[in-house]
């Protein structure tokens, strides 16, 4: 004996359908977050680095003048 295909409810598949790309938007919503907090991160960092070098550079040509 045959068995015959469920009929599936549209409403529920598009209703499924809708969920999953609320949670696939969130996601990406989420991991978009992490990168920009820290690209934000590196930036900060990246200055501190810099600022430190030109502080290490006059630091070093103040004790070469004074030799």
């Amino acid at each position: 004996m045959a068995e015959q295909q469920r009929q599936l409810n549209k409403d529920y598949v598009i209703q499924s359908l809708q969920m999953q790309l609320s949670e696939a938007h969130y996601k990406i919503a989420e991991r978009d977050s992490v990168i920009t907090e820290s690209y934000q991160h590196i930036k900060e960092l990246e200055k501190e680095l810099q600022e430190l070098r030109e502080e290490q550079i006059k630091k070093m040509d103040e004790e070469l003048k004074a030799e």
